[in-house]
């Protein structure tokens, strides 16, 4: 690959919706063009330093890490507003839950204070 100047990569926007994933990648590196695409749009190969693919999906946000710290009851209304397919549920940090992985359920894991103490993830 080309060396391109400034960063060129961004996991921690993994579950972010697509344009506040654009508006981070364009002020952490200037030199670049993000462009919100949805999974499996056919898009040219060629490869591009001024160029950033963000791929988004129709299934709505799957992970809220910017919620750890916040109030949990208040979290879970922030993720069923952000993703209307889901049903979020505060759970105190260790509490045994089913293990099944279900498309429409988040745990909002909370400390005895009901703090969210890990991301909320669909699953």
């Amino acid at each position: 690959m080309a060396d391109c100047p400034g960063k060129d990569a961004w996991p921690e926007l993994v579950g972010a919706l697509g344009q506040v994933a654009e508006r981070v990648i364009e002020r952490e590196n200037p030199n670049v063009n993000a462009i919100v695409v949805r999974d499996g749009t056919i898009v040219t190969a060629d490869f591009r330093c001024d160029r950033v693919w963000v791929w988004v999906n129709d299934r709505g946000k799957d992970v809220w890490s910017e919620l750890v710290g916040a109030n949990g009851d208040a979290a879970a209304t922030v993720i069923e507003m952000q993703n209307p397919n889901v049903n979020a549920t505060v759970v105190r940090d260790g509490t045994p839950v089913t293990e099944d992985i279900r498309c429409d359920r988040v745990w909002v894991w909370v400390n005895r204070r009901g703090v969210v103490v890990h991301p909320p993830l669909i699953g």
